[in-house]
């Protein structure tokens, strides 16, 4: 019965854990979204530097976003 218990709150810990990862990951998404539009837009407007820099640094975070998200939901099970 202990071991169970045990367990059990092993296992609350880590979906607690997995779904504050995955909120995080969702605000972050949501800025990632905004610097992405900003370099699209720049682009738009011929500030190629700037944009070049934004767009890169938004697909950096994307994928950092996507790893954690991967190694979060791989520890919780």
């Amino acid at each position: 019965m202990i071991i169970l218990k045990s367990e059990k709150k092993e296992r609350m810990i880590r979906n607690q854990k997995y779904r504050n990862i995955r909120t995080r990951n969702k605000k972050i998404n949501r800025i990632n979204l905004m610097i992405l539009a900003i370099g699209l837009l720049l682009l738009f407007l011929g500030q190629d530097i700037l944009a070049s820099v934004l767009i890169w640094a938004g697909v950096a975070i994307g994928m950092y976003t996507i790893l954690s998200s991967i190694f979060a939901h791989r520890s919780k099970t």
